[in-house]
């Protein structure tokens, strides 16, 4: 009988080929992160991640000779909090030197990150406008961390129920139970699917992703049953299925787009089967061995340094003057990598030793460079620590006063927008002779309008004003047709949409764009605000989209641009949060709006004339 994969390794419960799938689900995560336009699927990497998580917690489980729960959460304290702490607490001391304002009021996000709850956390503060519009942070992409804690968790429970219904009815009834829970998981995610609804909520929730999890443990409890099965050769159409589930990652990683409606209605569930399939034909077969290779075995061992450590370093980068110089993007991967291998050999010499540099194997000059290194980063982590502690009494003053502001314009939205019509009564009385008419304009927008609602009142007399925080361009589809649909859709229609989210690049939010403009029509005046969210991934392609796409090719829609009176200006404009104007900003924006609506309708209205008066001579 020949000696398989799974029994080859028991005893030091190491599984050939496991370094490979390791690199290629770093390898999407962290291209994604780098390059989101580009690799739209890499996220899927994340997928392969729970898969493996859940195959080897349920393997290593099932070839113990007994279970105890404590040394359990013993070793995976000792495998996720070391080099945790030493990412949180160097980056928080590094980023209060080089990006004070990043690390500000954190002591919320650092805690959830600690107990094991950050992907709830993230999802509730998206259901606080303010925290999500604000939250992008060094720290976004330990959600992940989130849902694997709380497996860590949940797994002896699992594990005692289906060691239970085993001894009851079988090792069918086990594996059942895990069925189950899989099979309600994965419909979970295409259910709660909605179209109009942010995805965070599906994305990050540990409910709507524990089938991927699940899927591995099924598999590592029957590679565990079976570790005296023999092994078969992959050949002919093995490697064929393997290569083939191979290229169509590659490509899942470039074309699937994380906002894409068919990624919740079965395709994030069919790329963790296709995973499935990977890891069973590297477990199960001789695959695995022909996919050693020291390269792989170097991102294997230091995958989770190296998730821990990209997205401080991409953003960290995206925020300093010289993340955008030439040969930025290498610079970026190998400091990641470095701060992986540092951050482990620390971590584990710590653990170890008294003291990370009193190691006897080392060579003098490597046990002082270690040494130096050591209290560097110490030194940097106590900084680290002092910034965690002061941000536990950190008030956002400014967020605060914004949260009033928009509050009290809100309130007044109501009462000002029955008194327009009247205010547009008696513009018309007084309008000159040639001035251009302004009357009945209606302003559809997010917080960013909301706040300036008082500077449009006083340049566009009797505009009607339907704004509020966290509104997306899909919001505006519905507010334009029930306008619409009661007769108060003027002639000349304002937009301030596209701060929140993208407003293309995805397909459900380029049809919202598109049905918005559909439902106001061809003969209105559209003026577009443009957008200024530097801290968001969507500014520039919103822009662009505006500026090229939806002006570019609709004659009746112009741009009101925003982004160039701010973007040398934001210090003297806006707020904190580089998003919403302040007193000053309020003021130009009112008066930015009514100088581009007076000037483009005063040229329209002499191409008009023009027209009529060709027309008439015709005549």
């Amino acid at each position: 009988m020949q000696t398989n994969n799974l029994e080859k390794h028991a005893s030091q419960r190491k599984v050939s080929g496991l370094d490979a799938i390791r690199t290629l689900a770093i390898g999407g995560v962290t291209f994604f992160h780098m390059f989101p336009d580009t690799i739209k699927g890499g996220y899927l990497g994340v997928s392969l991640f729970f898969v493996l998580t859940g195959f080897l917690l349920a393997y290593t489980t099932s070839i113990q000779a007994s279970f105890a729960i404590l040394p359990y959460y013993w070793k995976r304290f000792k495998r996720i909090y070391p080099e945790l702490l030493v990412m949180l607490l160097g980056t928080l001391g590094a980023y209060t030197f080089l990006l004070p304002k990043a690390v500000e009021g954190v002591f919320q996000e650092i805690t959830s990150v600690l107990l094991g709850y950050n992907n709830w956390w993230q999802i509730f503060q998206n259901a606080d406008y303010f925290a999500r519009i604000t939250s992008s942070s060094p720290f976004t992409h330990l959600w992940f961390l989130g849902i694997e804690l709380q497996y860590y968790f949940i797994w002896p429970f699992f594990y005692l129920a289906y060691k239970g219904l085993q001894k009851l009815a079988g090792k069918k009834a086990g594996l059942f139970f895990f069925v189950v829970l899989a099979i309600a998981s994965a419909a979970l995610m295409p259910i709660m699917y909605n179209p109009d609804v942010d995805v965070t909520r599906l994305y990050y929730g540990t409910d709507t992703r524990l089938y991927a999890l699940l899927l591995g443990a099924l598999l590592g409890l029957d590679a565990g049953e079976h570790k005296q099965d023999k092994i078969f050769e992959i050949k002919g159409i093995g490697k064929s299925i393997f290569g083939s589930a191979l290229i169509i990652t590659l490509v899942a990683y470039v074309l699937m787009s994380g906002q894409a409606s068919v990624t919740y209605q079965g395709g994030m569930l069919a790329m963790t089967i296709l995973f499935g399939l990977m890891l069973y034909l590297t477990i199960a077969t001789n695959l695995g061995e022909k996919l050693e290779h020291p390269i792989c075995t170097f991102f294997g061992k230091y995958s989770y340094g190296i998730f821990l450590w990209q997205y401080p370093v991409i953003y960290l980068f995206g925020h300093m003057p010289w993340g955008n110089m030439p040969g930025a993007v290498v610079l970026q991967l190998l400091l990641i990598c470095l701060l992986a291998v540092w951050s482990k050999h620390f971590t584990d010499s710590v653990m170890q030793r008294a003291l990370p540099f009193a190691n006897t194997n080392l060579a003098n000059l490597k046990k002082l460079a270690f040494g130096v290194l050591a209290v560097l980063s110490i030194v940097l982590m106590g900084f680290g620590s002092k910034a965690y502690v002061v941000s536990y009494n950190y008030k956002d003053v400014s967020k605060a006063e914004l949260q009033a502001q928009l509050k009290a314009n809100a309130e007044k939205l109501a009462a000002e927008n029955a008194a327009a019509e009247k205010a547009a009564h008696e513009q018309a009385v007084n309008l000159a002779k040639g001035q251009v008419d302004l009357r009945g304009v209606v302003c559809i927008g997010d917080s960013v309008m909301l706040g300036a609602s008082g500077a449009l009142r006083k340049e566009l007399p009797g505009c009607y004003i339907d704004a509020a925080v966290s509104r997306y361009v899909g919001d505006g589809v519905q507010i334009a047709e029930q306008l619409k649909a009661n007769g108060k859709l003027g002639k000349v229609v304002l937009i301030h949409l596209g701060t929140n989210g993208p407003i293309a690049g995805y397909e459900r939010y380029e049809k919202h764009t598109k049905k918005l403009i559909e439902v106001l029509g061809p003969d209105r005046e559209i003026f577009w605000v443009n957008f200024f969210c530097p801290d968001t991934t969507w500014q520039d392609t919103n822009n662009a989209y505006l500026s090229n796409i939806i002006c570019g090719y609709h004659s009746n829609i112009h741009l009101v641009n925003w982004y160039n009176l701010v973007h040398d200006k934001a210090g003297d404009l806006l707020v904190g949060d580089r998003i919403h104007p302040n007193s000053k900003g309020i003021k130009l924006y009112g008066e930015l709006v009514k100088e581009t609506m007076v000037k483009v309708l005063a040229e329209e209205s002499v191409k008009k004339a023009k027209k009529d008066k060709t027309k008439n001579k015709g005549k």
